[in-house]
C-alpha cells in the first residue's frame, strides 16, 4: 500500500558541513590537524564546514574512518540538505508567487475584511489565498468576467462615495452566498410575476416579514440572500442568474419594510424580463446614474405599479384637488389608500416621493428590525 510522506521543510536547511563543524568542535579536534587525519586539503575541509563543497561518497567513507559515523549518516545528510534545498527554493517562489497574487486581489478586493469575516489567520500569503479561495471555490481574479455581465455596475451619482474595493467584495460575497444556496422548487417561466404579485399583497395587507420574502420566493424557484453592508458600498439590491439559478441578493443599508419589497419587486421585473445570456445581473445602486438605463426605468415602474396599479393611484391622487395643505393631503391620500386595500405608508412614501416633500414623518415604513 502506498503512503505518502509529509515531509516539514525548515526555514533554513543545514549542510552536513555544521554538523561536521559542531562534531570536531565536541570531540577538541582542531580543523587542520582533522584535515591531515583524513588526507584532505584544510582549504577544502574548510570550504565542507562552510558549506560551499558537498560530501561525496569517498569523504563519507573518510568521515566513518575517523570519527566512527557510519558512512549512510553522511550520505543522509548530504541528500537531506539536497532535498530541503529544493523544496526551500520550490516554496519560496510558491510564496513570492502567492504574495503577487495577494497583491492583485488587494487591489481588486478588500482582502482584510475577507479574512476577518472567514476568521482566516494564516501567517503567509499563500495559506491565506488558499483558504480564501478553498472558502469561496472561486478565483477572484476572474470577478471581470462576472462584472461585464452587470447592467449598470459602477455607473453612480456624484453625491456618493463609493468603494469600488468594497463593491467587488460585496459582490463576491454575493455570488458565494448565491452559489451555495437553493429552492423548494425549480424556476419556471412567469414565476417572477407570479412572486412579485404575492409580495405586493403581503406588503399591501402589512404581512410582509424577511421569513415570507425568502418563503415565497424559493416556492417560485428563487434564491433570496442577504449580504452585510459595507462602507461605501451602496448597494440596495442584485439580480442574477448563476448556473441556472434565479437569485436576488439584498442589503438591509435602510431599515425600512417598503423599501425593500420595491427593491425585490424591482429586481423580480428583471428576472423576469431583462435577463439573457448577455446580462446576466443587475445591480441597484442608491441614486445612481444606472437609472438612466431604460430597462432600470422599466423595474422601477413595474415596483410601483405591483405595489399600487395604476388606475387605484389616481383614484387615491384624486382627494388632493380637495386640498392644499400637504399635511392635510397626505392624511387624505392615507386613508383614500386604505380604503382601495393599499398600504397607508406605501401610498405615501409614493406621494413624497413623487412631490419630493419629506416634511413629515406621518405615516413612516415598518421597519425590517424593530429596535
Amino acid at each position: 500500500m502506498e503512503t505518502k510522506v509529509n515531509r516539514l521543510i525548515p526555514f533554513k536547511a543545514t549542510h552536513p558541513g555544521e554538523v561536521l563543524r559542531e562534531e570536531l568542535k565536541a570531540r577538541g579536534i582542531k580543523q587542520k590537524a582533522f584535515a591531515g587525519q583524513i588526507n584532505m586539503q584544510p582549504t577544502h575541509l574548510s570550504e565542507l564546514i562552510k558549506g560551499k563543497r558537498n560530501i561525496t561518497s569517498d569523504i563519507a567513507l573518510r568521515l566513518e574512518n575517523a570519527l566512527g559515523i557510519p558512512y549512510n549518516n553522511w550520505m543522509n545528510l548530504q541528500s537531506g540538505y539536497d532535498y530541503n534545498c529544493k523544496m526551500i527554493a520550490k516554496r519560496d517562489e510558491e510564496e513570492a508567487e502567492s504574495m503577487r497574487m495577494e497583491r492583485a486581489y488587494r487591489e481588486m478586493l478588500n482582502l482584510n475584511y475577507l479574512y476577518k469575516k472567514f476568521n482566516i489567520k494564516h501567517s503567509s500569503s499563500g495559506e491565506r489565498i488558499k483558504a480564501l479561495v478553498e472558502r469561496i471555490a472561486f478565483d477572484p481574479l476572474n470577478l471581470p468576467k462576472i462584472e461585464v455581465c452587470i447592467a449598470g455596475y459602477f455607473k453612480r451619482s456624484d453625491k456618493l462615495i463609493i468603494d469600488d474595493k468594497n463593491m467587488r467584495t460585496w459582490l463576491l460575497l454575493a455570488w458565494d452566498s448565491i452559489r451555495k444556496g437553493s429552492t423548494a422548487k425549480a424556476y419556471s417561466l412567469g414565476n417572477a410575476l407570479r412572486a412579485a404579485k404575492e409580495i405586493a399583497r403581503m406588503a399591501n395587507d402589512e404581512t410582509l416579514s424577511i421569513q415570507g420574502i425568502k418563503d415565497c420566493l424559493s416556492t417560485y424557484g428563487i434564491i433570496y440572500v442577504e449580504i452585510e453592508k459595507l462602507p461605501h458600498t451602496p448597494i440596495d439590491a442584485y439580480s442574477t442568474k448563476i448556473n441556472e439559478k434565479m437569485a436576488i441578493a439584498v442589503t438591509y443599508r435602510h431599515n425600512d419594510l417598503d423599501k425593500l419589497a420595491f427593491d425585490i419587486l424591482h429586481e423580480l421585473c428583471h428576472l423576469d424580463r431583462h435577463i439573457t445570456n448577455e446580462t446576466s445581473s443587475f445591480i441597484s445602486i442608491e441614486r445612481g446614474k444606472y437609472s438612466e438605463n431604460q430597462q432600470e426605468h422599466e423595474a422601477n415602474k413595474f415596483a410601483q405599479d405591483a405595489l399600487i396599479p395604476p388606475d387605484v393611484w389616481n383614484k387615491i391622487l384624486q382627494v388632493r384637488s380637495e386640498r392644499l395643505n400637504p399635511y392635510i393631503v397626505i392624511r387624505s391620500i392615507a386613508h383614500e389608500a386604505s380604503i382601495h386595500g393599499i398600504s397607508k405608508t406605501i401610498a405615501v412614501a409614493r406621494y413624497k416621493h413623487d412631490t419630493n416633500f419629506y416634511e413629515t414623518n406621518a405615516y413612516r415604513s415598518p421597519k425590517i428590525f424593530n429596535s
